[in-house]
C-alpha cells in the first residue's frame, strides 16, 4: 500500500473510529442517568429529522446537478439486489439451523444496504472534498432510503414475527413521504433549478447543523455495537460481511466502469457501495420481529471488517 493511501484512510476513517469508540464510552457510561436506549433513540430521531435534512440544504443547492444524481442510485441499486439475493445462498444452512424467514429479512437487509450517513459521507468528503457529499446524498435519497422502507420494509413485514396486516403500495407511499430528508432533497433540489439562494444566516444555520449528522451517527454506531452474540455467529457474520464489503461493491465496480465515464463519479459510487451494514436496518428488525440479534453481530463485523477492505477499495479506484 502507497503512502497516499494510506494517508487518505487515516484521514477518513481514523476521526470516525475515535467517535465510533466514544459511541462505545458511552454504552457503558451512561451519563446523568440516561438509559443506552433512549439516548440513542434521542440522536437518531434528531439526525433523520434535524440534521440530516440541514445537511441536504448546505450541501444540494450549491452543487453541479448532472448526470451523477440519476446514474448513481440507479449503479448502486444493482448493488443493493445483489447483495439481498445473494443471501438466499445462506437459506439451507438457515433451515437446517432451525432458522427461517426472520433470520434471512436480517441478513437480506444488512447485506444489501450499506451505513451512507456516518461513514460513507465522511469517508468521501475526506477523499474527494466537501462537495462529494452530493454522491452520497444522492444515492442515500434516491437508492438507499426507497429500498429500507420500501423492500426492507415489506420483508420486515411479512417475514418478521409480527401481528402487522400486509401492507398496500398506498401504505408505502406514505411511510416514504414521511420521512423530512425526502422533502428536504426535494425543496434543496428546487432551489438549485430555480437558482434560488437560501439568506446568508440560513446557510450558515444549515452547515452548522448538518456538520452533526455524521459524529451523531457514528456515536449511534457505537453505541449499538454488542460483541455477545459474535461467537455464536460468528461464522455467518464473516460471510454476510464478506458480501456486503467485497461483492456488493464488487458488482457496483464492473457496472459503474460500463456505464459511466466521469472517474470522480464511478470512485464514489464505488467507495459507498462498499461501507458496512446500515445501521436505521435495526429500526425494521426491532419493530417487526426479525432476528435483530442475528443482525447486530453482522452489523458489528461488517463495521470492523470495513476497516481492513476500505484500502483494498481505495487502491482499486485510486
Amino acid at each position: 500500500m502507497n503512502y497516499d493511501v494510506i494517508e487518505q484512510v487515516n484521514h477518513a476513517l481514523l476521526p470516525s473510529a475515535f467517535i465510533i469508540l466514544m459511541g462505545v464510552l458511552l454504552r457503558k457510561w451512561q451519563p446523568s442517568g440516561l438509559t443506552l436506549t433512549d439516548t440513542r433513540r434521542v440522536i437518531s430521531t434528531l439526525v433523520l429529522n434535524l440534521f440530516y435534512p440541514a445537511l441536504i440544504f448546505a450541501v444540494i443547492p450549491n452543487v453541479a446537478l448532472d448526470g451523477d444524481i440519476f446514474s448513481s442510485p440507479i449503479v448502486s441499486n444493482v448493488g443493493v439486489f445483489v447483495g439481498m439475493l445473494a443471501c438466499w445462498g445462506f437459506y439451507p444452512w438457515l433451515k437446517k439451523q432451525g432458522w427461517g424467514k426472520p433470520e434471512l429479512g436480517a441478513l437480506m437487509l444488512v447485506c444489501g444496504l450499506g451505513n451512507i450517513i456516518s461513514l460513507g459521507i465522511p469517508l468521501l468528503q475526506a477523499i474527494q472534498g466537501e462537495q462529494a457529499a452530493r454522491f452520497a446524498i444522492y444515492i442515500d435519497i434516491m437508492s438507499i432510503t426507497p429500498m429500507l422502507w420500501v423492500v426492507g420494509l415489506w420483508i420486515a413485514i411479512d417475514w418478521g414475527n409480527n401481528d402487522e396486516p400486509r401492507q398496500t403500495p398506498i401504505i408505502f407511499l406514505q411511510s416514504l413521504f414521511k420521512l423530512p430528508p425526502i422533502w428536504a432533497f426535494i425543496g434543496a433540489i428546487l432551489l438549485n433549478v430555480y437558482n434560488i439562494n437560501l439568506p446568508d444566516f440560513i446557510q450558515k444555520a444549515a452547515e452548522m447543523l448538518g456538520n452533526v449528522t455524521m459524529s451523531g451517527m457514528l456515536l449511534v454506531v457505537g453505541m449499538s455495537l454488542s460483541f455477545k452474540s459474535l461467537k455464536a455467529h460468528k461464522g455467518i457474520a464473516i460471510m454476510a460481511s464478506v458480501i456486503k464489503l467485497v461483492v456488493v461493491p464488487a458488482v457496483v465496480y464492473f457496472v459503474a466502469n460500463i456505464t459511466m465515464d466521469d472517474v470522480q463519479t464511478i470512485q464514489a459510487t464505488v467507495l459507498i457501495a462498499a461501507t458496512p451494514s446500515m445501521m436505521a436496518t435495526m429500526i425494521l428488525s426491532e419493530r417487526y420481529g426479525l432476528n435483530t440479534e442475528l443482525l447486530s453481530t453482522v452489523l458489528v463485523t461488517s463495521t470492523a471488517l470495513f476497516f481492513i477492505t476500505l484500502p483494498a477499495w481505495l487502491l482499486i479506484v485510486g
